[in-house]
């Protein structure tokens, strides 16, 4: 919970933005999915899904779309960050077969949770105009 209460000081995005950045995560989730190769760049590009996802938590959580959405983009980010690290250290085939298992669950389940995000982020946004009315 202190993790999510953390996220206020990230820079965050507009309630409008958080759909495109939830398309956006939903799409690097599939793509970073389908890699079956360890490669610095492959890692790079964890850590900076890892990046995006802490940024639309803190987005979902600045915007007020409730605590549950903004600290589970919070534990894909972290969870991101541990499997580069995974990656990283995997010095056997072994290692890298259950890396690369582990991470597909993850980018699965991102792929699967980023459109609730937009969604969510909607409904927030619908909220806010019906008390502006």
């Amino acid at each position: 919970m202190l993790t999510c209460l953390a996220l206020v000081a990230f820079n965050v995005a507009s309630l409008s933005d958080i759909p495109k950045m939830s398309s956006d995560l939903e799409a690097e989730a599939r793509a970073l999915a389908t890699v079956n190769e360890i490669s610095s760049d492959f890692v790079s590009r964890i850590e900076t899904f890892s990046a995006d996802a802490q940024r639309l938590s803190a987005s979902l959580g600045s915007a007020g779309v409730g605590q549950d959405m903004p600290c589970i983009f919070q534990g894909i980010a972290s969870d991101a960050h541990a499997r580069a690290t995974d990656f990283v250290a995997a010095d056997t085939q072994a290692a890298q077969d259950t890396a690369f298992m582990n991470f597909r669950v993850l980018m699965e389940d991102a792929a699967m949770l980023a459109p609730l995000a937009a969604g969510a982020a909607a409904e927030r946004a619908d909220e806010r105009n019906i008390a502006l009315r």
